[in-house]
């Protein structure tokens, strides 16, 4: 009797391009810390972060008292050494990989705010950036200055964004799991049924670097990917089961 092997193939690529856009209204004097704690009035996916709004920035969403949580990837194109800016009118918060990088959280005319130099691999960053606006009128625009570069706004083929949080296994027949290990990070699996299974992952763990392992029900390594793939919520992975 042959000795079962798996092929491991990724079928949909969750990473597509833009930024997921939260829109919220506030109240108060002060606007919230965390915009992720309100309840959102829409969310849309946008091309990239360079808006002036003498109304209201979308359908549903007021002029006044409004805020904004853009999130997704930046694609690095070259290591060194970046500088990012907003100019903002009222307030912005901007992180790079977790990293606060502009704090600009104040009511204000339109003002522009230059980070210090951080340090970037070629390749995915996080990104988070916070806005809000008290009154009619607002402007939220993201720019950065790469290294041997001019200053200008990141432009709409550097933004990223996963569709989901769920990565998918399809083909494998029952009772087959699948544990996906990367290296820093708790590891995640999942056991096949009717030929589906899926894992979660978070936008914080995003892109994930893992080695897929693929194992029979009786706990047998069937396959192991001899180099780490690049995952992201969303991806469909076929993992078919030969002999």
């Amino acid at each position: 009797m042959s000795v079962p092997r798996a092929v491991i193939i990724k079928v949909k690529e969750g990473l597509v391009p833009g930024v997921k856009t939260l829109y919220y209204r506030w109240s108060g004097e002060t606007p919230p810390d965390d915009l992720e704690k309100l309840e959102p009035l829409r969310e849309d996916i946008l091309p990239w972060i360079n808006y002036t709004w003498w109304d209201k920035p979308a359908e549903g969403v007021p002029a006044e008292y409004f805020a904004i949580a853009w999130k997704g990837f930046i694609r690095v194109p070259h290591t060194g050494l970046y500088r990012f800016y907003v100019t903002t009118d009222d307030g912005s918060r901007v992180w790079i990989d977790e990293k606060l990088i502009i704090d600009a959280w104040k009511d204000q005319s339109p003002t522009t705010y230059i980070s210090e130099p951080i340090m970037l691999e070629a390749g995915f960053h996080r990104l988070k950036y916070y806005f809000y606006n008290r009154y009619k009128f607002a402007e939220a625009i993201l720019g950065w200055i790469p290294p041997k570069g001019q200053a200008g706004v990141i432009p709409k083929e550097i933004y990223y964004y996963p569709i989901s949080d769920t990565i998918l296994f399809t083909d494998a027949p029952n009772g087959y799991i699948v544990e996906v290990l990367p290296a820093e990070l708790p590891h995640k699996r999942c056991v096949s049924v009717h030929g589906i299974c899926s894992v979660k992952t978070s936008f914080e763990e995003m892109p994930l670097k893992a080695v897929i392992r693929v194992l029979s029900p009786s706990g047998e390594i069937i396959h192991e990917t001899g180099q780490p793939m690049l995952l992201w919520g969303g991806d469909e992975i076929k993992i078919s089961i030969i002999g």
